[in-house]
């Protein structure tokens, strides 16, 4: 504790300002007046006259003018409302409001509904005025068109460049994306700060020539480019300031202290944005960078950097990521390093292809299929690794506790320990579970002593973020039994031994086999000499009414257990 103690004070203020500014945001979350309060105090605390007062006045016209002013990036109009995507979430509006892509709108809004870990979705109380900013919207109109020709240059054969350099994910199939994601490389496809190092590693690269000053401002300008394509992503944004205002300090002849000033510039984001401290790309971009700073020494070696930059990365976002999605593979340390220098040709021909199509469309095309044949390899290799299990609060909070606790003594390698937590054992599961499950979707899973067995049939949708959810509770990602089918998409996550529907004690629709449960996939089938076949009928919904009947949308997710019953609250319903 000493050692910790002396390596903190050893950084001066900045932990201090850091504690403080998590403080603030956290006081944020409940008022926002006292958010402000804090906010301003801490900057009078940390800064010197008269920067503190100049400080504090661009702060608290930021706080409160910020929230009032947002710009669309994509509008989306539904029977009902229409949508607006932008930087920091969705807004929705009521119909008969003319709103464009690019627009500025001006508002007063509030928090409609927010999902924890994730950008919220506001609806508007009072709109001011909306107002046409041709350059913004003559930019995004751009991104939408550069876009759009790779995709129909290349015969369709270009569709994940947009992502990688416009954020655009339209044109990625499922597939894809449930790849990377199984192969623990998603962050691969969402531009973020790991794209922002390529961009500036492009440019220091390719410019080789220039001195290393100029190369670090045409960087900086390629960053604001990439802002801007991106349609003002905040996560790429954040990335983009925090390089940019590292090489301005080189720039200028100011030798920043990487660890202090990784915190530093953390600190401010969270004050500006105390939204920050519950967004997922901003801590895993953070827990990302906060493991390769404070782990990563001189004089390593390419290849031993890059796996010791895979494992810092993977401290803190692991944890992270099994809390939030339920997801992760330790083994994206060495698929990362296998995959980036792909990533790094790939945007750099996406990039040309953007300027020059005619030359750069055909070699891009080459390293579409290039990154998705290698990208297809790696999940088939790594898929053992996967894991698909939640963990509880707690444990995120003592794992990501003990990671800042050993990274900063002088046995900073025990923190590696932290990836361990993919070992925490699930609950016990029940016998039965039977979720709810909006639409036609329907599922259920049996976990038995002999075997477990799993049914589902629906949209893609609905198994990836409604189902699945329910298998990682309990860690199960391979089944001995059952069949699922999908709408829309592919099953890449969960793996069945025996595909099969005669499952233990249970009857699907009619009875098939000897069963005490029937399990209807049609909402009010059950008749009533359906009763005599069974001893429980379970259905979404059934006007017929029963001792027998559980209708799954009155009582919400059903549970069965050593021959008993037991129904979980659905909120969502």
């Amino acid at each position: 504790m000493k050692n910790i103690l002396q390596i903190i004070l050893r950084y001066g203020k900045t932990p201090l300002f850091f504690a403080m500014a998590v403080l603030s945001a956290i006081v944020g979350l409940y008022s926002e007046a006292a958010y402000i309060i804090a906010a301003a105090t801490t900057f009078f605390i940390f800064f010197k006259k008269p920067l503190n007062f100049a400080i504090v006045a661009v702060f608290i016209a930021i706080a409160f003018i910020s929230s009032h002013f947002y710009i669309a990036t994509d509008v989306n109009i539904y029977d009902n409302l229409i949508s607006v995507k932008t930087g920091s979430g969705r807004i929705h509006f009521d119909k008969g409001v003319e709103i464009n892509t690019g627009d500025l709108i001006v508002g007063t809004f509030k928090i409609k509904h927010k999902k924890p870990f994730f950008k919220p979705v506001f609806e508007c109380k009072k709109i001011y005025g909306v107002y046409q900013v041709p350059v913004i919207s003559n930019l995004l109109k751009l991104r939408n068109e550069l876009s759009q020709n790779m995709f129909y240059l290349s015969g369709g054969k270009v569709y994940m460049a947009q992502a990688l350099i416009f954020g655009d994910k339209s044109f990625l199939s499922n597939k894809t994306k449930d790849e990377y994601t199984v192969s623990g490389l998603a962050h691969l496809l969402a531009m973020s700060g790991m794209h922002v190092g390529i961009i500036v590693a492009i440019f220091m690269t390719v410019l080789y020539f220039i001195n290393t000053k100029f190369r670090m401002i045409a960087a900086v300008f390629g960053l604001l480019s990439l802002t801007v394509l991106g349609a003002f992503s905040i996560t790429v944004m954040r990335a983009a300031i925090f390089a940019s205002v590292y090489m301005a300090c080189y720039f200028f002849d100011i030798k920043p202290v990487s660890k202090r000033f990784t915190v530093f510039m953390a600190s401010l984001f969270i004050i500006f944005s105390p939204s920050s401290i519950t967004d997922i790309s901003f801590l895993l971009s953070f827990g990302a960078v906060f493991g390769i700073v404070f782990l990563m020494d001189k004089g390593y070696g390419i290849i031993k950097s890059a796996l010791i930059m895979g494992v810092a990365a993977t401290l803190i976002t692991a944890p992270l990521s099994l809390y939030v999605f339920g997801t992760t593979n330790h083994l994206s340390i060495l698929s990362t390093v296998i995959m980036s220098p792909v990533i790094y040709v790939h945007i750099l021909f996406a990039i040309m292809a953007a300027i020059i199509p005619s030359v750069a469309t055909a070699p891009l095309t080459a390293v579409e299929e290039f990154s998705d044949f290698l990208s297809h390899i790696i999940y088939e290799a790594t898929y053992f690794g996967f894991i698909n299990k939640t963990i509880p609060s707690w444990l995120l909070i003592l794992t990501v506790a003990f990671v800042f606790v050993t990274i900063l003594s002088k046995y900073k390698w025990v923190s590696v320990l932290s990836l361990l937590v993919i070992f925490y054992p699930s609950p016990s599961p029940p016998d039965m579970i039977f979720p709810y499950l909006k639409g036609s979707s329907k599922g259920f899973i049996i976990f038995g002593e002999n075997r477990n067995e799993v049914f589902f049939q629906g949209s893609y949708y609905s198994f990836k973020y409604n189902f699945m959810p329910i298998a990682a509770r309990y860690g199960i990602k391979t089944f001995d039994y059952g069949q699922i089918r999908l709408f829309g998409g592919e099953n890449l996550y969960l793996k069945i031994k025996e595909q099969g529907t005669e499952f233990t004690n249970l009857c699907v629709n009619k009875k098939t086999h000897p069963c005490d449960i029937i399990y209807h996939t049609r909402s009010n089938a059950v008749r009533k000499k359906d009763l005599n076949d069974a001893n429980l009928i379970i259905t979404t919904k059934s006007k017929l009414k029963d001792n027998k009947i559980i209708s799954l949308y009155d009582s919400g997710t059903t549970i069965i257990n050593d021959n008993r019953i037991f129904f979980e609250n659905e909120s969502n319903r």
